[in-house]
């Protein structure tokens, strides 16, 4: 194909991407998370939801995760929840329902980049990415949980703590701070656990071997902790910590990973 032709290609696959993320987008703005009644049981499904009167899908997971995320009250002062500007509302509604379009079409989004890319790819990174492709979607997801379950709601807790004993007798959680904060931390946590597949995909490939990472190590803890403190909001170290041990947990597995290739690989040539 020449260089035109692959361009081509290449806004055909973008063409059908922003069509499903579009799509999806539309559904999290005019449908919500019901149930209907068929018999004696509750059937859950999408079900409309127009007007400013009905939470769509968007909305319920907000809401679901500022209840989840958020205390009530902090040293019994209540955690006032509020919006610092009068748009802001629907800001934060464009913004999770864009968030989860992008999560629910990306096996459309990675299919059409696989096939893009594809035949550029020799047959050794072929299968080097169908390897990782399963390990990928387990780390971001274990990364994102741990994040939503023990990281962000400690964190939550931690800064209203601070700002009870400076002295604040309001506190107040804006919506759109809110949400920018919890997505962008999040996506963060879970790329931050791609790590392991990061130095499996260098060994595999022979870019860098196994002694590398032994000799590094202390290089690479420091930039690890460089990147917990980059990407937690406080100064206390406490999340900075949350966020920097599993990493340096999943460094040790990447390392351990790199030393069986090296040795699966010398054991396969003198077989």
């Amino acid at each position: 194909m020449t260089f035109f032709e692959h361009i081509e290609e290449l806004r055909q696959r973008l063409k059908i991407v922003v069509i499903v993320v579009l799509i999806l987008f539309a559904l999290n703005l005019t449908t919500a998370i019901g149930s209907v009644r068929l018999g004696s049981m509750e059937v859950p499904m999408l079900v409309p939801a127009l007007g400013t009167n009905n939470a769509n899908i968007a909305t319920q997971f907000f809401v679901g995760m500022e209840n989840y995320l958020v205390p009530d009250r902090v040293n019994g002062i209540p955690v006032n929840r509020s919006f610092s500007q009068p748009w802001d509302a629907y800001v934060v509604m464009f913004k999770v329902a864009f968030f989860l379009a992008a999560v629910t079409g990306s096996p459309v989004i990675a299919y059409e980049m696989g096939q893009f890319i594809g035949p550029a790819l020799k047959p050794s990174e072929k299968r080097l990415i169908l390897r990782i492709t399963l390990p990928v979607v387990v780390l971001f997801l274990s990364g994102v949980t741990l994040c939503f379950i023990v990281v962000l709601p400690f964190t939550f807790q931690l800064l209203y703590s601070v700002q009870n004993v400076l002295g604040a007798n309001l506190l107040i959680l804006y919506g759109d701070n809110f949400t920018d904060f919890v997505l962008l931390f999040s996506v963060a946590f879970g790329l931050a656990f791609q790590l392991p597949v990061l130095m499996y995909g260098l060994s595999w490939l022979g870019v860098v071997r196994s002694s590398f990472w032994k000799k590094y190590w202390r290089f690479a803890a420091i930039a690890i902790f460089l990147f917990g403190a980059i990407i937690t909001p406080d100064g206390s170290g406490i999340t900075m910590m949350l966020v920097s041990i599993p990493m340096l947990g999943l460094y040790v597995v990447g390392y351990i990973v790199s030393v069986r290739i090296e040795k699966h690989r010398a054991s396969a040539k003198t077989s």
